[in-house]
């Protein structure tokens, strides 16, 4: 066959067989070399081809990586806006006695006239109150206690001076049915001053509603309505939880309090609101009087 004859058809073909069967050999010869070859030049490839994917694969896991710090900038964020926003109606009670103060335990301001909640275990009859507002110091006196729930109310010691019409703010109480397992959670505590412990939300204690309509008979079953939560159990450090600190959702809600110190669990206050319009009724009555 007289090459220089071939079509330029007849070339390109001619060139793609050359080409394959030259890959061919070289596939061929590579296989050989390579069975061939000293462990120390196979190993050498080995750790090119391994070196290459983990070059590769790291911008997934940093990616991941990213976001988890992202998530955890957030919250961390958030806890912060909470402290910010709660720092002017959390506060720390003290007893004043001949002998200087007593650390009694904590509360909220839970109404703008200056009604403050707190545990009633941390009151002693004749017992002469304060708050501290941060560094403010504010005097009380009690006024109503909710003996089922274990929660007492005092209130500010009113003066002339015009601030005690404008400073307090009140807690925005939300209902625990907002809560999730494993929600995260605020609780905030301190001594000397404000400490702030985060957690989760690890468990429900709850009691079964039975519904008024419900029959009596023995022959037919009672409907259970609702599932009322009692407690809100929390995986916040027991020893570090006084009687009257309340736990706060990330939006800055109160969605419960504790009511005994050294446990890490606590009560929903959603009943609040009922409480202070009555007290406050009460108030009304007696200045008709």
């Amino acid at each position: 066959m007289d090459i220089e004859k071939l079509t330029k058809a007849q070339t390109v073909l001619l060139t793609l067989l050359i080409s394959f069967v030259t890959s061919i050999a070289t596939g061929i010869v590579t296989v050989t070399l390579m069975d061939q070859a000293p462990p120390t030049i196979t190993q050498t490839i080995q750790r090119v081809v391994t070196k290459t994917i983990e070059t590769v694969s790291p911008e997934n896991t940093q990616t991941a990586s990213a976001k988890n710090d992202i998530v955890a900038v957030k919250e961390q964020n958030s806890v912060a806006d909470v402290v910010d926003k709660t720092k002017e109606i959390f506060g720390r009670i003290v007893n004043k006695t001949e002998n200087g103060e007593i650390f009694s335990g904590f509360g909220i301001f839970v109404d703008k006239s200056g009604i403050f909640m707190t545990n009633s275990s941390n009151l002693v009859e004749g017992g002469d109150y304060a708050v501290y507002i941060g560094d403010r110091k504010i005097d009380l006196q009690k006024i109503s206690i909710n003996e089922s729930k274990h929660i007492a109310y005092l209130k500010v010691v009113q003066n002339d001076s015009p601030i005690f019409k404008t400073f307090f703010k009140e807690a925005n109480i939300v209902s625990p049915d907002s809560l999730k397992l494993g929600q995260s959670i605020i609780v905030l505590g301190g001594i000397e001053s404000t400490e702030v412990f985060t957690g989760i939300v690890s468990g429900f204690v709850k009691d079964n509603l039975l519904d008024d309509t419900a029959s009596t008979t023995p022959s037919e079953s009672s409907e259970i309505k609702d599932l009322s939560i009692l407690a809100i159990k929390t995986n916040v450090s027991s020893p570090s939880v006084f009687g009257g600190a309340p736990v706060l959702n990330l939006k800055g809600e109160i969605v419960g309090i504790n009511i005994e110190t050294g446990t890490n669990s606590f009560i929903p206050v959603d009943f609040v609101s009922f409480d202070i319009k009555n007290i406050l009724n009460q108030d009304s009555a007696k200045k008709i009087d």
